[in-house]
């Protein structure tokens, strides 16, 4: 079973950008590896913006090739039974209202974590 998470940003409006992750979502997992790896807001929009992932941080691929330690994307694991027919399955970002509708929505996706990125003051990290 995997511990699922979100992880997104505050947009200035205060509206919250984010995508799942559904491996290894607790905050002892996540966190040094965005407080080490996604400190700016470019790198936490590139970060997101490919969408949901399986992993944040793993060597592994969907064919057990090895790589460089970086996320496992849904999309990367191409066509087949749980693809939605082109190209595997991704979710792509949801950009929801503020913090209380963005713990609501995630939680609807059995979430038990947010992590969100604030320009200019860094991850929170929020117990759904």
């Amino acid at each position: 079973m995997g511990t699922r998470s979100a992880i997104g940003y505050a947009l200035p409006s205060g509206k919250i950008r984010a995508v799942y992750c559904h491996w290894d979502g607790y905050p002892s997992h996540h966190l040094p590896i965005l407080e080490e790896h996604y400190t700016t807001l470019p790198r936490v929009r590139a970060l997101i913006k490919p969408g949901s992932m399986s992993a944040l941080r793993t060597a592994n691929t969907w064919t057990e090739a090895q790589r460089d330690p970086q996320p496992l994307y849904h999309h990367e694991r191409g066509a087949g039974p749980w693809s939605a027919g082109d190209g595997g399955y991704s979710d792509p970002p949801h950009t929801v209202a503020d913090l209380q509708t963005a713990e609501n929505h995630w939680r609807e996706y059995c979430c038990e974590h947010l992590y969100v990125f604030r320009p200019g003051y860094g991850w929170f990290h929020y117990e759904l």
